[in-house]
């Protein structure tokens, strides 16, 4: 039998913040601001581009690469698959620091779930991310105040999936471990993170996709924060 949950923590991007929509919004700005660095090149190609090159450095960065050249490596690489020139790379992360944690995109069903779940018990945050980004981002969605811990790697010194960035949060919480519920959208790194680290978890599962690891079993799976209503009683 599950322990009766007190605390529900939650990853950040695709789980709170829908950061390939934020990502989308920014790459248009970019490009209208930019017209003479990408004359010729169709939307589609230029956001293809930069998912690409943000998926092998968001590997890296997981694989806990030190995060300091990690924007500019991005940048670098969105530049070199798009055949523009890699000189540009500064001016590109510089426009994307910016813009990008201020677009608000929520993930469908996060603030209200958030808003109805502080109202009952600790909310938090546990994040692998840079604090300048991060923070910014709670602030754009109006959620920032409303959480009792907000953990990144960054701060913290450790990453997701390792236990102990979650046993930080917990004991932030005062609360054991059995009693919080981690919800994210990535299965080794959230998931099996938080299981190991003794949490119960949700897997976020947005896109009905199949876990990387069977061996480690989520608590509960939904499709859709909106899911998520009664979990929290149980």
């Amino acid at each position: 039998m599950k322990t009766k949950i007190k605390a529900v923590l939650f990853d950040l991007d695709e789980t709170l913040f829908d950061r390939k929509l934020a990502q989308k919004a920014v790459l248009v700005l970019m490009m209208k601001q930019l017209p003479e660095m990408f004359e010729g090149l169709k939307p589609e190609r230029v956001l293809e581009a930069f998912l690409e090159s943000d998926l092998v450095t968001t590997e890296v960065f997981n694989l806990g690469v030190p995060s300091d050249s990690m924007r500019n490596s991005r940048s670098k690489l969105f530049l070199q698959l798009l055949g523009l020139d890699e000189n540009h790379a500064g001016v590109i992360t510089k426009m994307y620091v910016k813009d990008y944690p201020t677009v608000k995109t929520p993930v469908d069903g996060a603030v209200p779930l958030v808003k109805k779940l502080s109202k009952k018990m600790a909310v938090g945050v546990v994040s692998n991310g840079l604090p300048d980004v991060q923070y910014t981002k709670l602030e754009t969605l109006g959620l920032r105040d409303l959480f009792s811990c907000i953990v990144l790697s960054e701060e913290f010194g450790v990453r997701k999936p390792d236990a102990r960035i979650f046993h930080h949060a917990v004991s932030l919480l005062k609360m054991q471990p059995s009693e919080c519920l981690y919800i994210g959208d990535s299965y080794p790194i959230d998931i099996i993170g938080a299981k190991n680290a003794g949490l119960q978890a949700c897997w976020l599962n947005r896109e009905g996709l199949k876990p990387q690891d069977t061996s480690v079993q989520a608590d509960f799976i939904i499709s859709k924060l909106q899911d998520f209503e009664d979990i929290a009683g149980h």
